[in-house]
């Protein structure tokens, strides 16, 4: 017997979950870079800010399909 399809809400719950486990990532990721750029020098912030970029992109591509 194969399980039945999730139903639209359980999509959209777990897409949302999915959604805040990343932006806690990213934030976490923003956190550490101010933290090694306030003890000195280094592209931390660039690099963080690069990546919520791309996080950002990705979301949207996958929004549109």
């Amino acid at each position: 017997m194969s399980p039945s399809p999730p139903s639209p809400d359980h999509v959209r719950i777990a897409d949302n979950l999915r959604r805040t486990v990343e932006l806690t990532e990213l934030g976490l990721a923003l956190r550490r870079a101010i933290i090694e750029q306030r003890d000195g020098p280094g592209e931390g912030i660039a690099q963080v800010m690069h990546e919520i970029r791309l996080a950002k992109e990705q979301a949207w591509r996958q929004s549109q399909s």
